[in-house]
């Protein structure tokens, strides 16, 4: 049954599936013919409806959401109807085999005048200012998925055209338009990027402090690092952070004190804050009622070690990574950011300018228009609001 699963990978391959769906496919695949060869089935062709049956009972007992397990059962009858297509097996016994319906969620967005904030409030003296404003500017004015924007070639940019080419699922190739603050802030960033002596040429239009192409992870942190900086320029939400913050933990005196300089220094970072040394902190700050607290009673408890300098340590006594900085206060924000959430921002905010579904789907990449009505549920959440907030016997 191994072999006859290696082949399908390869067919798979061939294809052009995703890696994501190669992973999934081969994950689950895996599982079922070790499961079948546990109860006795050693071959294809004595597989039967019941066999399958049993393995998504088994599935169902692990807990598996019903959206996993309907990819499961597609992966199933995927992999038998190769082997009904090579002649290895007459029937395919999955073909009657139903998922379980999936309630389909609506997507989160990002609302336009948050992300204009994100870009608005950026450390223009950062070296990644006009990479990350690029970034941001392209995932929410061009659709892309992250994927699509990591492997962005300068080759699939036509400029004069106003227009570029991305690689989305299986292969498929569609031209966005380029156009607008996208189109500027992209050249503004190419033009540094050409300009950079210190790193590598590369061909990928994003790039790394190394020249290497981002990945999606680095993706992912820089957008939660902006979007968590720009909320933190809002005295509201630092004053709602400090009131959820716990003061009895030790840890939660140091993130007083961060936000209490965030509070009384708003052209401050947690970038710059991260970065704080003992020696070179302003004296006035100790006047800062938690500040005062954190590095007079409970920072002495922290140091393991006498020579760090740092002002701001973790639970281990060691300097505060800025990358660490941002998760705490993302858990005290209390809200998450991905380059899906500018992705489905981009499609509801389409929609909500009367743009034709067919346009959105060519547009996301979708290949079934199912996928993209589910932002019109969006739009008329949104009427819902707009009636509920200004129609008097709403």
């Amino acid at each position: 049954m191994n072999n006859y699963l290696e082949d399908y990978y390869l067919i798979l391959i061939e294809n052009n599936a995703s890696p994501n769906t190669l992973d999934s496919y081969k994950r689950y695949l895996d599982d079922y013919v070790k499961f079948l060869s546990k109860n006795g089935v050693k071959s294809v062709t004595k597989i039967s409806p019941v066999d399958i049956k049993k393995y998504i009972s088994y599935v169902n007992k692990r807990g598996l959401a019903p959206s996993s397990i309907s990819i499961i059962i597609s992966a199933i009858r995927s992999f038998h109807k190769h082997l009904v297509l090579s002649s290895i097996i007459d029937e395919n016994p999955a073909l009657h085999i139903h998922s379980p319906k999936v309630q389909k969620k609506l997507p989160e967005i990002i609302e336009r005048e948050e992300i204009s904030l994100m870009i608005s409030s950026m450390k223009k003296s950062s070296k990644f200012y006009e990479r990350d404003k690029a970034i941001i500017e392209m995932l929410y004015a061009c659709g892309l998925r992250v994927s699509e924007l990591c492997d962005l070639n300068v080759s699939n940019l036509f400029i004069d055209d106003e227009l570029l080419r991305v690689l989305g699922k299986g292969s498929k190739e569609r031209l966005l338009p380029l156009m607008g603050r996208a189109k500027q802030y992209l050249l503004e960033y190419l033009d540094s990027k050409s300009k950079n002596t210190t790193v590598k040429k590369s061909d990928s239009v994003f790039i790394s402090n190394n020249g290497n192409k981002l990945t999606r992870m680095m993706v992912f942190n820089i957008l939660e690092k902006h979007f968590i900086e720009s909320k933190l320029k809002d005295k509201k939400i630092i004053n709602s952070v400090m009131r959820v913050i716990n003061f009895n933990k030790n840890d939660g005196t140091r993130d007083l004190g961060i936000s209490e300089i965030l509070l009384h220094y708003p052209h401050l970072f947690l970038f710059d804050i991260y970065k704080l040394k003992v020696n070179t902190l302003p004296k006035n700050w100790i006047k800062l009622e938690y500040l005062r607290k954190y590095m007079y009673e409970v920072r002495p408890k922290s140091i393991l070690k006498q020579d760090v300098d740092y002002v701001f340590l973790n639970i281990k006594g060691k300097h505060l990574k800025y990358i660490e900085l941002i998760k705490i206060f993302r858990n005290y924000v209390g809200r998450k950011i991905s380059p899906h959430l500018l992705r489905h921002s981009f499609a509801t905010d389409l929609l909500k300018n009367d743009a034709d579904l067919r346009f959105v789907q060519d547009l996301l990449g979708h290949s079934d228009i199912s996928s993209t009505q589910i932002y019109t549920h969006l739009d008329k959440r949104h009427l819902k609001k707009i009636y509920q907030n200004h129609h008097p016997r709403s």
